[in-house]
């Protein structure tokens, strides 16, 4: 009895240890450059194909990107700042639907506090929250390139507080590198993701710039893939 305790006590701490270091997580952006890199990517679906282009550098004091998407009844902009250490400052985004239903959201972080705020038209409709975490928060502007900024190696995870802009809530990203294989000559690792934009596999570049080359999403059955 006193052995199964103990067992059950070691495997508590183990598992609290764990969470505690996936929270504690160091991000390298030391290879983003003071000139914009900009990485185009085809998306096709049955839903209809698209363009999708990302561009990251580093400014004078603080790093940049823009995420620009564009497919079929659906275009979505976005901007965040964020510091070296991948912590979010600001953020700005609009997404338009069927060129009708427009939302623009703006997202700012100070200390522990988020504050969120989100204009939906035509309808006027203005949603505002607040949230705190005590851990990094991964903004929505950030989902686009932060597996680019992680340590990456088979078995590797992490379980990540990330900022849902469409009901304005704290979830989890959780990130697994599940595999490892070359395509277009590039030697990749296969990260799995689960955000709040759904499940998805990633092909990551091993070496430095550690590019996503290719993302493939079940629940869209879209495949996008970085023009090369």
């Amino acid at each position: 009895m006193k052995k199964a305790l103990l067992l059950l006590v070691v495997i508590i701490f183990v598992s609290v240890s764990s969470i505690r270091a996936q929270n504690d997580v160091i991000c390298d952006t030391k290879w983003i450059s003071t000139q914009p890199e900009i990485l185009t990517y085809q998306s096709r679906s049955s839903q209809g194909d698209g363009l999708y282009q990302v561009s990251l550098y580093r400014g004078k004091d603080c790093i940049e990107a823009y995420t620009n998407i564009i497919t079929t009844g659906f275009t979505k902009s976005v901007h965040g700042t964020m510091t070296e250490a991948m912590s979010p400052l600001r953020s700005t985004s609009r997404i338009i639907v069927a060129g009708q239903v427009l939302f623009d959201t703006e997202c700012s972080y100070q200390d522990s506090k988020v504050n969120i705020s989100t204009l939906m038209r035509p309808y006027n409709q203005i949603m505002k929250e607040s949230l705190s975490s005590d851990h990094l928060v991964i903004d929505h502007s950030q989902i686009s390139f932060i597996l680019r900024t992680l340590s990456l190696g088979m078995g590797t995870q992490y379980q990540l507080d990330s900022l849902d802009p469409r009901n304005n809530m704290l979830v989890p990203l959780t990130i697994k590198v599940t595999g490892e294989e070359t395509i277009h000559d590039i030697d990749c690792f296969i990260v799995e993701m689960q955000s709040f934009e759904g499940n998805s596999l990633n092909w990551v570049e091993k070496v430095v710039p550690h590019r996503i080359i290719r993302v493939t999403q079940s629940e869209t059955e879209r495949v996008t893939e970085l023009i090369l």
